[in-house]
């Protein structure tokens, strides 16, 4: 399973004055799906097989994008949208047509996305709507009895489960909330000028192969209503300011920087001098590693910066913690039965804490006040001083935890599971960086070793939680500088990759520094891309593998970029 953390963001907003208009009584979006899911519910349960559960779901999307090359337009759009998603379970609680079958790849592909989903018109007309609803509920019901029937059958004859919990959760307390926030004015003349000044700054390097400028705005607007009672406008506003440059090697190796900024104001987008500073910083990196040597495979001690560490728990501890995944037979269930063991360092606890705004002013990409079945967001300790405590949990019981801890998370069109919000990873001790860099230097002359490393950035990677495969994992960072016990000066490489397993790995943690900061992105999983956050500290680690990354066959060009007519690498 791949998880990337891309430039796209999230965000919410309602229409000029839409907000004022309506609230959860006269909202004629909510008071429709309302009456529509009374109305279907009512005969539905009286069906064969029945349909115990319904939930509607209406995303509502504004978007605006823009992006820059080398000082010009390349792409701008405006774009709004509405998307229906009909949730219908039939058969009961006990079982119903979310379980997994074992037929074939087809059958469990088909349970997966079993969900009905379309688009349906911007204007609120309760006829219109009522048509849509009606419609799309028919889709999915039909579909839900289908899969129910398949799952009854399978059942008889599947051999018996390593968890036999029920396959939704009894009825939770109807929730009611209601809060819109408007699309924010956007000088858009203003914002053109300013990214082609930023993408304009890399014109004239031969180094530089593409890159780009973008501002993204994505608003949505998310209206749930359930069988139980719940009744949810639900908003979040975020923007991201973002550039990205590349390069390629003689070797082939491409190699990248890029940076973001998330703010929840127009008026805090970042000033264009902080801006301007990062890029001439990210181009001085370009530039080192378009000719730094490559890695060589190494095992020793390694910190990881701040964000890399919170990328690196997101991608190798999170989705391994995620409660539906343990009553998978076909998961490696690597912390099923460890609940009150100790699983990591004892230094480390980690929690996971959708309910966090902001963090030391910078905003919080996985903040989401509920979850995508109308539960509300929780703080879930999942490691305490080490000790396993908690898994993620959605609707999905699992033994000994039957109830959600508001983690169900989705994408538009996709089945709810339980995922990750805003990770948490915190030290019961901690040093400066400065020490946390002696102490790194310690380590390499007590291993022995010719040197240490020191990992920047991360961009992502991906974990195998499958039985099919060994429970291993592979991250990729993107700035990796080697530091040398004997004072010579930091050394950049490139090509390296993280492996390892992840009970060995994090066990190695020996230190953390108190330098938090956060990561914002967004994963990738069966349920689709969702915003998340971490906010992490530099760790050292006293052992790590780190291995070469697959080779291209791409050659450098031919032709210097016209930009750069032949000139060596310019330098600011």
């Amino acid at each position: 399973m791949k998880h990337f953390f891309t430039i796209a963001l999230i965000a919410i907003c309602c229409r000029a004055g839409y907000c004022a208009q309506y609230n959860i009584k006269n909202d004629p979006v909510l008071r429709t799906m309302e009456s529509e899911i009374k109305r279907s519910i009512k005969k539905l349960t009286k069906a064969a097989p029945p349909v115990y559960f319904l939930s509607y779901t209406i995303t509502q999307s504004d978007i605006y994008g823009f992006q820059s090359i080398l000082g010009a337009k390349s792409f701008e759009r405006k774009e709004s949208r509405r998307q229906l998603d009909v949730e219908a379970r039939a058969g009961s609680r006990k079982m119903d047509n979310t379980r997994k079958i074992k037929e074939n790849s087809y059958e469990v592909l088909y349970r997966s996305n079993s969900s009905s989903y379309s688009y349906i018109p911007l204007e609120d007309d309760s006829k219109n709507l009522q048509k849509a609803l009606w419609l799309q509920t028919e889709e999915a019901v039909k579909k839900a009895q289908e899969m129910y029937l398949k799952v009854k059958t399978n059942s008889q004859t599947a051999s018996q489960r390593s968890d036999n919990s029920d396959d939704f959760s009894a009825p939770v307390p109807p929730h009611n909330y209601y809060n819109a926030i408007k699309m924010p004015d956007i000088n858009e003349e203003k914002i053109a000028e300013q990214l082609n000044e930023y993408s304009q700054m890399f014109k004239g390097y031969d180094f530089i192969l593409s890159s780009e400028a973008a501002l993204n705005i994505t608003a949505n607007n998310v209206y749930y209503v359930n069988s139980e009672g719940t009744k949810l406008k639900n908003p979040s506003l975020l923007m991201r300011l973002s550039y990205y440059i590349s390069s390629r090697n003689e070797d082939g190796m491409e190699v990248k920087r890029s940076n973001g900024y998330d703010f929840i104001k127009i008026e805090d987008m970042p000033a264009p001098e902080k801006v301007k500073e990062d890029i001439l910083k990210s181009i001085e990196e370009l530039r080192l590693l378009q000719k730094a040597p490559i890695a060589e495979p190494f095992h020793g001690p390694v910190i990881l910066k701040n964000r890399a560490t919170g990328v690196f728990f997101h991608e190798i501890l999170g989705h391994r913690v995620e409660g539906h995944r343990q009553k998978d037979d076909d998961f490696g269930q690597t912390f099923t039965g460890k609940i009150n063991e100790r699983v990591i360092s004892p230094i480390i606890s980690v929690y996971d804490n959708p309910t966090l705004k902001q963090y030391k002013g910078i905003p919080l990409r996985g903040h989401y006040l509920y979850d995508d079945e109308g539960v509300p967001s929780q703080n879930v300790v999942i490691i305490k001083d080490g000790v396993l405590k908690n898994f993620l949990m959605s609707r999905t019981p699992i033994k000994n935890f039957p109830q959600s801890n508001g983690h169900g998370r989705k994408a538009a069109g996709r089945n709810v599971v339980s995922r990750m919000g805003t990770t948490i990873v915190e030290s019961s001790k901690t040093v400066s960086f400065e020490e946390l860099r002696k102490m790194l230097v310690d380590e390499i002359k007590k291993q022995n070793k010719p040197y240490g490393l020191m990992i920047e950035d991360i961009s992502g990677g991906f974990t195998n939680t499958d039985t099919y495969g060994p429970q291993s994992f592979k991250v990729n960072p993107l700035l990796v500088y080697k530091i040398y016990p004997d004072g010579r000066p930091d050394e950049i490489i490139r090509g390296a990759d993280i492996v390892g397993t992840p009970l060995s790995s994090f066990n190695k943690i020996v230190a953390a520094a108190d330098d938090y900061d956060v990561f914002n992105g967004s994963c990738g999983a069966e349920s689709g891309w969702v915003p998340v956050s971490a906010i992490a500290p530099s760790v050292l680690i006293s052992e790590m593998e780190i291995e070469k990354i697959e080779k291209s066959y791409d050659s450098t060009p031919l032709l210097p970029p016209p930009s750069a007519a032949g000139k060596p690498a310019k330098k600011e």
